[in-house]
């Protein structure tokens, strides 16, 4: 499995997808921690200080990293899935003892891969521009570096959908890019269309998003959390039970759908 793995690293390294990754998570906290510098005023209170410093987190967490990672996992998932098929590989991997589960397994981990390292990544510079732009006060770094970890691969999850319906389509990179970033622009125009309504937890991007910031409340300064955010936040099983069966049901699809290829 170990060897597949590599083997799918390979692939991305010659398309520069690393070089990418670090643009992606550069470009977007740096926006942030300027838009929040912009909005601070003279309050040099440390309890002000800290409640800048969590805006730009939060930020980049609810903002940047629940639009952008779907569309990075989407733009990976097509690569990696298309590169037998454009190179017409399929006939040399039977050849192979290697099944398809294992290849897609291994697809799967290197999304996981880039999807937290995307994550991590993204907030260390957050972290990096706050300091060097002098944005607020940093503070409890460890939890938020942890966090990120977790929702990196959370985020990841929640992202497999889209990756199930670019493998079913089997259409061209433009159209897969296309279709992933409608996947994330869907999501956002939910929250917009019902607000905090209960059933929007049923979907696994606004389920992880409001899942992890119930984990992240006690960390931050809530001077602005209203009430009905609470209702939002879904309980531990709720939250595995979405995001469990979401993850089951699109490695299945995925199978089956990628086997339908090699016939």
């Amino acid at each position: 499995m170990l060897d597949l793995v590599r083997c799918e690293f390979t692939k991305l390294k010659r398309r520069k997808i690393t070089l990418m990754l670090i643009v992606l998570s550069c470009f977007f906290p740096l926006i942030v921690v300027m838009t929040t510098k912009n909005g601070m005023s003279g309050d040099l209170s440390t309890h002000y200080l800290k409640m800048r410093f969590d805006l730009s987190f939060t930020m980049t967490q609810g903002y940047g990293l629940v639009f952008l990672a779907p569309c990075l996992i989407g733009m990976l998932a097509t690569i990696l899935f298309f590169m037998e098929r454009d190179n017409d590989t399929f006939k040399n991997i039977k050849t192979v003892p290697v099944t398809i589960t294992k290849m897609i397994l291994a697809k799967i981990c290197v999304l996981f891969i880039y999807g937290t390292l995307f994550s991590l990544t993204s907030v260390s510079f957050t972290i990096f521009f706050s300091w060097i732009l002098k944005v607020g006060i940093i503070y409890d770094l460890a939890y938020k570096l942890g966090f990120s970890i977790i929702f990196g691969l959370v985020i990841t999850i929640a992202s497999l959908p889209i990756v199930v319906i670019i493998v079913y389509f089997n259409k061209s990179y433009l159209v897969s890019t296309l279709l992933a970033f409608f996947y994330s622009i869907l999501n956002w125009g939910i929250i917009g269309l019902f607000g905090t309504a209960k059933f929007l937890n049923l979907f696994p991007v606004i389920c992880a998003m409001d899942w992890t910031s119930g984990k992240l409340v006690d960390h931050v300064i809530k001077d602005n959390l209203s009430k009905e955010a609470y209702i939002m936040f879904p309980s531990d099983l709720y939250a595995f039970l979405v995001l469990g069966v979401t993850l089951f049901l699109s490695l299945m699809l995925m199978i089956r759908f990628y086997k339908k290829w090699t016939r």
